[in-house]
């Protein structure tokens, strides 16, 4: 013990790091008895609170969209069929998904 007494001399406790084993341990004991799939240590702390997930816009989820191969687009107004892209056309739902993750990584070469 006296390397904890030497480190927490000169590192004291945060606020944080309590709340943190605070919310942690009664997570803990309160998942033994209740089986709630939506609780989370974050429920319990007193600092941080959990924040409600936010719905994605729907420009988000059209980008999103946009690397995926085959299916029916719809426009904005849901009625519009918008064609797939010609330049994806002849290709294997396989070598899109492959070309739309390399699109993210730096350098190298592409072969359109």
């Amino acid at each position: 013990m006296p390397t904890g007494n030497r480190f927490y001399s000169t590192h004291y406790f945060h606020d944080v790091l309590l709340d943190m084993h605070f919310s942690g341990l009664t997570y803990t004991v309160l998942s033994l008895f209740f089986s709630d799939p939506d609780m989370h240590p974050l429920d319990f702390s007193l600092l941080n609170r959990r924040e409600a997930d936010e719905e994605p816009e729907d420009d988000v989820l059209m980008q999103k969209a946009a690397g995926l191969a085959g299916g029916v687009r719809f426009g904005p107004d849901g009625n519009e069929v918008i064609p797939t892209s010609p330049d994806v056309a002849d290709m294997t739902e396989d070598d899109v998904m492959l070309m739309t993750v390399s699109e993210g990584i730096a350098g190298g070469v592409r072969y359109g």
